[in-house]
């Protein structure tokens, strides 16, 4: 992939997974980490260069005083100055006048932006955040790292505290592993012998954040403080895990999206002279990178690409073919997929919605006691309390359990105990609940999903839990909107055939 990133177009990878995803990480942190510190050099060059000039015309002036030759002397000045100047460059000064006089003729140097910062990582977990900034450590070949006693502290576990369930799937194991925290930034900077972390951001040339942590600076319209000035000359965007930043905010993704390359509100001491054309044109947009990693795609991603990302140099998609989930299912029990009928995208919640109190909610309501033991998927919280919701209104008489990301443990283990003797025959439960505990739901006779799931391992894992008898059944909804987890689930095979049915069925 290092050919793609070095194109500098943007890239949507949707192959993310366990095994390549070390791989993927080191491939783009040297992307990062090379165009820093090339672009770095060039600016520190192009400042000893004028420097050398303006000495060279110094010491020319000074010359013709005395009846010198003047362009002799300022070219052979000029020679010997700019490799002095180039060897004695230091780091951290980027000033200099960007226009200079070179045999009659005005050069200029426009190699910066706005601000310092050039890379932006957005990351969902400190602990992918640790082995980004591990891996960045260790190709910059820095031989000192200041602050790195507070980044393992602030960025680590101590290890009586780095323990998960050993019953929990290995990918849940995997990817909650060491320090969990979603809230987190970070700035690098680079110098020639040395890297600080923890640096201001205006310092900075890389930053790793989550989105949560960004947007607590950038802040929303109407608040006193907020400051997103630094994303001004953001020229390459990545987005690390992006599947896993759909479980806990996206709204945090776009909003930080629509501040990259916005025109500051203060000079933050840059150099006007020296800023490249299309930062003073409002076209920087037109050449940012952005890179995003995933380990499938969704609507959301496909949007943000689309509206946000418009590098000219053109896009980059790598998505694969999908066997399906179904496969992995051990239980032999009858798998119905309904198929809805809705005209247009921003029906798809309404007409899902009716489909389920006219169809479904029906068979929950029977006599006897063959229902008893359902659980309904609901991926999106906002549909789960819309269900949650009629259940209390129109059907109190119906004990229903909730599971939702924001369900307290007591009410939880109060609810799965529940649930599991029989005392509450409909239980509700989020993705993102089943994402970020991975309970084993016991008692579970009938699996209703609403919607299918974002991530399709979690169809065949919950079916596997089912406790088999004579009316056990699998129920899932679906509409044309839905076809990237259909295809998911049912392989890339089956779904240009499941788009045209009615009613499908795995046995």
């Amino acid at each position: 992939m290092l050919p793609v990133f070095n194109a500098y177009a943007d890239v949507m990878l949707a192959t993310q997974s366990r095994a390549n995803e070390k791989d993927l990480r080191l491939t783009y942190c040297l992307h990062a980490v090379n165009h820093v510190l090339k672009t770095r050099d060039r600016v520190l060059k192009n400042t000893a260069r004028i420097n050398a000039m303006n000495v060279a015309s110094a010491a020319a002036a000074a010359a013709s005083k005395d009846g010198k030759d003047v362009e002799h002397t300022s070219k052979g000045e000029i020679q010997d100055e700019e490799q002095n100047q180039i060897a004695a460059a230091d780091s951290d000064d980027e000033n200099g006048d960007a226009d200079v006089q070179r045999d009659g003729i005005t050069v200029e140097y426009r190699d910066q932006g706005f601000t310092r910062p050039k890379v932006l990582i957005l990351l969902p977990l400190k602990n992918i955040a640790f082995d980004v900034i591990e891996t960045i450590i260790k190709l910059s070949g820095a031989s000192q790292i200041e602050n790195k006693s507070r980044f393992m502290t602030e960025f680590t576990l101590p290890p009586e505290e780095d323990s998960l369930d050993p019953s929990k799937p290995e990918d849940y194991q995997h990817d909650f592993r060491g320090n969990i925290d979603d809230m987190f930034r970070i700035g690098i900077k680079f110098s020639r012998r040395h890297m600080k972390l923890f640096s201001d951001f205006y310092s900075a040339d890389v930053i790793v954040a989550s989105p949560l942590g960004l947007r607590m600076v950038v802040g929303a319209e109407g608040d006193k403080e907020r400051d997103f000035d630094f994303l001004s000359s953001i020229e390459v965007i990545i987005v690390d895990r992006c599947d896993m930043l759909l479980m806990q905010n996206w709204e945090h993704v776009q909003h930080i999206f629509n501040h990259l390359n916005l025109t500051p509100k203060s000079a933050h001491d840059c150099d006007f002279a020296r800023i490249k054309n299309w930062y003073l044109d409002g076209r920087a947009p037109l050449l940012r990178q952005s890179v995003i990693l995933s380990q499938f795609i969704a609507p959301e991603m496909n949007a943000l690409m689309t509206k946000l990302c418009k590098n000219i140099d053109g896009r980059v998609k790598v998505t694969e073919q999908y066997q399906g989930s179904v496969g992995e299912v051990i239980v032999q029990i009858p798998q119905m997929f309904h198929r809805i009928a809705c005209p247009s995208l921003k029906d798809i919640d309404d007409t899902r919605f009716q489909h389920f109190v006219n169809k479904v909610v029906p068979t929950l309501k029977r006599s006897g006691m063959d229902q008893k033991g359902t659980l309904i998927f609901i991926p999106s919280y906002f549909d789960y309390v819309r269900v949650r919701n009629y259940f209390r209104e129109r059907h109190s008489d119906l004990e229903v359990g909730e599971l939702c990301e924001y369900t307290s443990n007591s009410d939880i283990s109060r609810a799965r105990g529940a649930f599991f003797h029989g005392k509450i025959p409909i239980l509700l439960m989020t993705e993102r609940f089943h994402f970020f505990r991975r309970y084993k739901i016991r008692g579970c006779k009938h699996l209703v999903f609403y919607q299918l799931p974002e991530y399709a391992r979690f169809y065949s894992e919950l079916l596997n839990t089912i406790d088999v008898g004579m009316d056990s059944s699998c129920s899932a909804v679906y509409s044309v909107y839905d076809r990237f987890r259909m295809e998911r689930v049912v392989g890339t095979d089956r779904i240009s055939k499941m788009m045209e049915k009615e009613t499908f069925m795995f046995a």
